[in-house]
């Protein structure tokens, strides 16, 4: 049944988008992204740098959650439409309808995804597990198919993004993310820490330790007494407890003096002096920041059942790696972090183009592909 019904769904898309291509193609862009409701750092620094470098063309951001089913349904519609009218296509998550119509869509379709760097099995690699999709929905669904080129922050990587990806290395092309050039820019850090300690003066007082933790799909049985045990380990006369959660999770603190709660355009890492993390890359981008990072792996033994790593954190990220938070804020306390070490970790992962911008790395390689077809 479910079969037939996502059959049919395909036959709708390719007749809807058959129909789009009858309308001129525009010299355009379009960007598609399910990972927020407004359009991320990356798709507005790269729609800033096709202005600048190619005025007569123009960049689309269609950035929606699938809240609801049906609203996003003739979201796809729209979809389709800037598709079929545009020269290429960008995405930094999977598309519904770029996969369905994997084989069919004339353009380059490059798949930048969200994430900088990687540690998580994910795609191909995650599925039947606990943390990943059932092998029946990504096969019905054509699951991460259609692409052309998929971009890497590191070569390091490119094993494990084929794998995910189930793509032929050959289209893997790397090139960090654009955002990665905030991130090693000075004068934009010193800005985002200002505008941030502005708004929220007691940020600006002390020492601050912001805790990353990973999106996990089920809540682990003893997160809230880990995260109590963490909160309560802080000497709050030295440090401020920021938490950063993933945008999907819904982590709260019982406790006064834990920073919690303001709106998520607040980048927290700009007025990090120590970052807490697990499993998550944000470990890369605190590391582009150049701050200490200790990882509070805490349900250990339970997530690397359900969710296996491309590397061992234990062995592989250069840094304090334990379920006890008292030993992470003494670590914090005595300074114990080998910031050499972790940037040459860094370096292996995150792969800073010598000359020019991420941003424009990103964007010349799409250029590249236009001109190809």
């Amino acid at each position: 049944m479910k079969r037939h019904l996502i059959n049919a769904v395909r036959m709708m898309m390719l007749l809807t988008y058959r129909f789009f291509r009858a309308f001129p193609r525009k010299r355009r862009i379009v960007c598609l992204s399910r990972e927020s409701d407004r359009p991320t750092t990356d798709f507005r620094l790269i729609r800033h740098y096709v202005r600048q470098t190619h005025p007569d063309y123009s960049v689309v951001i269609l950035a929606k959650k699938l809240h609801n089913p049906v609203r996003y349904g003739f979201h796809m519609i729209r979809q389709l439409y800037f598709i079929a009218t545009s020269q290429a296509v960008l995405l930094d998550t999977y598309a519904i309808v770029v996969s369905l119509l994997a084989g069919y869509i004339d353009v380059p379709v490059i798949q930048m995804w969200h994430a900088l760097g990687n540690m998580k099995k994910f795609g191909y690699t995650a599925l039947s597990s606990k943390e990943g999709r059932k092998f029946s929905t990504a096969s019905l669904l054509n699951m991460h198919r259609g692409y052309t080129s998929v971009l890497i922050s590191s070569k390091s990587f490119i094993s494990d993004y084929a794998r995910g990806f189930d793509i032929d290395p050959s289209i893997i092309y790397e090139a960090p993310l654009p955002r990665c050039d905030l991130l090693i820019n000075s004068s934009y850090r010193a800005q985002q820490r200002e505008r941030i300690i502005r708004e929220f003066p007691e940020l600006g007082r002390k020492l601050n330790i912001v805790y990353c933790p990973t999106f996990r799909k089920k809540t682990p049985a003893n997160q809230t007494q880990a995260a109590a045990a963490l909160a309560d380990a802080i000497d709050y006369d030295k440090y401020n407890l920021i938490v950063k959660c993933h945008p999907l999770d819904d982590l709260r603190i019982n406790n006064p003096h834990v920073f919690q709660h303001y709106p998520s355009q607040y980048d927290m890492l700009f007025v990090a002096d120590y970052v807490i993390s697990d499993y998550s890359t944000v470990i890369y981008e605190a590391g582009l920041l150049d701050l200490p990072v200790f990882l509070y792996a805490y349900d250990w033994p339970d997530y690397s059942k359900k969710r296996s790593l491309y590397i061992d954190p234990k062995r592989d990220i250069p840094t304090l790696f334990t379920d006890d938070a008292e030993a992470i804020v003494r670590a914090i306390e005595h300074d114990d972090f080998d910031h050499a070490a972790y940037q040459a970790f860094i370096r292996r992962n995150v792969a800073i183009p010598e000359h020019g911008s991420c941003t424009a790395r990103v964007v010349e390689h799409v250029f590249d592909l236009i001109a190809a077809r």
